[in-house]
């Protein structure tokens, strides 16, 4: 078993497929299956059920999965150890990013960390699914760290650093009848149209909670994964939405009101909490904690 072929093994697997598993490993579809074909005859069994073009794990390669990732943590943990006594550091952190960040200066930080330490490699992923794919991807190891959108003060397994917070504003247009008012409770618009981002979103897991603490319902008419097509929503009268402050920013509120609400939208980095962080991690981990943090409003 070589340490190549562990690396290809587990691209494969959390991409479930031969192509994209090699283009995160930069290498030639052909070497990867190669070296995977490899791998199974060593370990005497298929990893994968492969089915025309669609392909997944095996009891075996499931079993695999978590023990790779082990071995390459633990070489990335001699390979600190011996960069610290070098005074180096360097190391790949796959990072897992929001669509929209808040006050978080995500492009500021990678041009920091690029600039003061170039051994360092940040492989940037925007979610597609929400926070809740994330914290797995956190907690499963296919990310290393990763923005993530909690309620909570604390996630299971997980390590969270709080980064920004700001209001959530209750976003109608300009013709609805509450958009003489400055603020609205729960209460006043549940029975509302609304437009909001698929369950297990940051946004929507907290506006969720929230409804359920005050033990009311609401209906979601319209799911997007997009503050502007959102707010181009609301603009036209097809909704209201619960949105971030800062997504109104920048001249994208014509046409709509903002109505402050008691809800907040809180913004954290997210590593495993039962995984040793590389030196890599500590120091992108560094950077963002040093990251103004927006203040959230008074209820």
């Amino acid at each position: 078993m070589q340490l190549f072929q562990i690396e290809y093994f587990i691209a494969v697997a959390e991409a479930l497929s031969f192509t994209q598993g090699a283009r995160r490993v930069n290498i030639v579809q052909s070497a990867v299956s190669a070296a995977i074909r490899q791998l199974e005859h060593d370990l005497g069994s298929d990893l994968f059920i492969r089915q025309g073009r669609t392909i997944r794990l095996t009891p075996a390669g499931e079993a695999l999965l978590p023990r790779a990732r082990a071995i390459l943590a633990d070489v990335r943990a001699a390979r600190d150890a011996v960069d610290a006594v070098r005074g180096t550091v360097r190391g790949t952190v796959a990072l897992g990013t929001l669509a929209h960040a808040g006050s978080v200066d995500v492009l500021q930080i990678l041009r920091t960390v690029r600039r003061d330490y170039p051994g360092i490699v940040v492989k940037l992923r925007q979610t597609v699914q929400g926070t809740r794919t994330s914290l797995a991807d956190v907690r499963s190891g296919a990310l290393d760290l990763a923005l993530v959108s909690v309620p909570e003060e604390a996630a299971p397994g997980l390590e969270l650093y709080p980064l920004h917070a700001e209001g959530i504003v209750f976003a109608c247009p300009d013709s609805h009848p509450l958009a003489v008012r400055k603020r609205v409770s729960l209460s006043e618009i549940a029975d509302e149209p609304f437009i909001d981002f698929p369950e297990g979103w940051g946004n929507r897991t907290t506006v969720d909670a929230a409804f359920a603490a005050s033990g009311l319902h609401r209906t979601v008419h319209t799911e997007v994964v997009s503050f502007t097509m959102a707010l181009e929503l609301v603009r036209e009268g097809l909704g209201v939405a619960f949105l971030p402050e800062s997504a109104l920013q920048h001249g994208q509120g014509a046409g709509i009101r903002a109505l402050h609400t008691p809800l907040v939208w809180r913004i954290q980095l997210a590593r495993s909490a039962t995984r040793q962080a590389t030196a890599a991690e500590w120091v992108v981990i560094g950077e963002f904690r040093h990251t103004p943090t927006g203040t959230p409003p008074e209820d």
